[in-house]
């Protein structure tokens, strides 16, 4: 048993300095690109993108995801973590759904993620 905690803590080490050493690269990218995104589906996927305001500067994460039990719907979380500026009320999070039948949106009016 403590064979396998040690194994575990090994491992635990060795993610956590693969994230730290991979932050650089990170970051240049997304210095270089303006935004990173991972996953290509337009209704999965998280997005990061730089924040270049006169008045705020930071790093802006945008993450759409399937709603929990309702179809045709994907709820979409935007966070900023700004070095410049206030953020004050500007996180959000909102619900957005599509016509099962032509995959266009719906108006905000019927977008809504509770079943």
């Amino acid at each position: 048993m403590n064979r396998w905690l040690k194994r575990i803590g090994y491992l635990l080490f060795l993610l956590l300095w693969l994230a730290v050493m991979s932050f650089p690269t990170f970051a240049f990218f997304l210095a270089t690109k303006g935004e990173v995104q991972l996953g290509d589906d337009p209704r999965s996927h998280v997005r990061f993108f730089m924040v270049q305001e006169e008045t705020s500067s930071g790093v802006g994460v945008e993450w759409v995801r399937d709603a929990a039990r309702v179809e045709n719907c994907t709820r979409t979380t935007l966070r900023y973590f700004l070095w410049e500026g206030r953020q004050v009320g500007q996180n959000v999070s909102f619900c957005q759904c599509f016509d099962p039948t032509t995959d266009a949106p719906l108006p905000v009016e019927e977008s809504i993620c509770t079943p």
